[in-house]
């Protein structure tokens, strides 16, 4: 299956160009092959780098192409749940490795830019979740409690009704939850600089290079594009929501729901207007079912996503929805125009945590993030080459088996249903 591109994005306007790589045109060997140079690939491929092995990266079209480069450059500091509601589900000793495990998550790109002298636009420039209902303040009130009491974190803050309305620009939200420890980053920038990076430092990668097939024997994966071969011990997989679209072993594509979220960008916002949106910088999410993310970015503009076509196919209503969203969020926004606007996939599982795994000896994955990959990737890709050379990864839910989804070839009729529903909760406030 096909997807569009996103030449269109606000990130390709403003990003430096894709490092040059060649194609595979020959057969080689490494230690591991790793397949997809976003996030989660260049991570497990920098990690096992440091641990002396020899790795190949491939990638069908370019680092960053896919949900890495697409994204509305939120690392954030919590997962789809809230901390109290994880706590009920799995104790508190599991949620604390998760807590701690997105602390790494987030650390772990600033610790890329450091070591490895790249820039990204990253920045820690705080994020607030914000409250659609009543119920949703009291769970980020509930979160708040949890840390401070069994974390003995006490930075997040929780925002009143006024000062959520102060700190975003908006009355619509009911209050929020305030992290300063978060990070903005230009994604597709990022994923570039990092990959050419990497490459500086001797990783063999490959871009336009599609994997055709894999073979398996001998204790060895030989995998083949249209130019050559790769064969190693290991195998990586880390194609995320675009894995359907390669004959990839495993049975992977199964095990994920792809869900597409859509993105604008503003034309430059008049300066005393654009002064009282997220007047410190923050990023936003909000806890609607069919969720809403914004932040300011360069050139005094609105980046606004949210949940894009079920089929994935560019639809003007769509973008239509997220401009009418974008208004009734902030009025004033009415009389600027779109100049940007691109959309890509998130790919969804049955427990709404990303997971880290195998699904044969020697050959692994990480996938599933949910909309939650910007700094999440960056911990999976880690624990992927923890996996390769046998060292203990301890994930918690993450690293629990990932399950095919039930009725897979029907998920676009469901997908329809669930997404109606949905969005009339959200209408009525429930």
């Amino acid at each position: 299956m096909s997807f569009p591109d996103a030449s269109s994005s606000f990130w390709n306007a403003i990003s430096p160009p894709a490092p040059k790589l060649e194609r595979l045109q020959r057969d080689m060997q490494a230690d591991c092959v790793v397949v997809g140079a976003g996030f989660t690939g260049l991570n497990a491929a920098w990690h096992l780098m440091r641990r002396g092995l020899q790795v190949c990266v491939l990638e069908a079209h370019e680092p960053g192409w896919g949900a890495s480069g697409r994204n509305g450059g939120m690392a954030v500091l919590r997962y789809k749940y809230g901390w109290s509601a994880l706590a009920r589900k799995f104790g508190n000793e599991a949620t604390l490795l998760l807590y701690k495990l997105v602390q790494e998550a987030v650390n772990g790109i600033e610790s890329n830019v450091q070591e490895l002298g790249i820039d990204g636009g990253f920045k820690r420039c705080g994020h607030i979740t914000a409250a659609h209902t009543s119920a949703d303040f009291q769970a980020l009130r509930d979160d708040i409690d949890w840390l401070a009491a069994t974390a003995g974190d006490r930075v997040p803050r929780l925002l009143s009704r006024s000062e959520a309305a102060e700190a975003i620009g908006t009355s619509v939200y009911r209050g929020g939850y305030l992290d300063s420890r978060a990070g903005g980053v230009n994604p597709l920038g990022y994923a570039r600089e990092l990959a050419s990076a990497l490459s500086a430092r001797g990783l063999a990668m490959f871009s336009s290079t599609p994997v055709v097939k894999v073979e398996s024997g001998e204790g060895r994966y030989r995998v083949h594009t249209e130019g050559g071969s790769v064969t190693a011990r290991h195998l990586v997989i880390a194609t995320n929501a675009y894995t359907g679209m390669r004959d990839l072993p495993g049975g992977l594509a199964r095990r994920i729901i792809p869900v597409t979220s859509s993105v604008i960008a503003t034309r430059p916002v008049p300066e005393d207007v654009y002064s009282s949106i997220l007047p410190g910088g923050e990023l936003v999410t909000d806890t609607r079912h069919l969720v809403n993310y914004f932040r300011r970015i360069p050139g005094n503009r609105i980046l606004f996503g949210g949940r894009g076509s079920l089929s994935g196919l560019e639809k003007d209503e769509i973008y239509a929805g997220l401009f009418k969203q974008l208004c009734a969020t902030f009025p004033a926004l009415d009389s600027v125009s779109v100049e940007f606007r691109w959309s890509g996939r998130v790919a969804v599982t049955l427990d709404d945590f990303p997971h880290v795994g195998s699904w044969a000896s020697d050959g692994y994955f990480a996938m599933g993030y949910g909309g939650r990959g910007v700094a999440l990737t960056h911990v999976l890709g880690r624990a992927l080459a923890d996996m390769v050379v046998g060292a203990k990864a301890d994930m918690g839910p993450m690293g629990k088996p990932l399950n095919d989804v039930p009725l897979h070839a029907w998920r676009l009729p469901a997908m329809n249903v669930v997404a109606s529903y949905y969005r009339l909760r959200d209408l009525l406030s429930i």
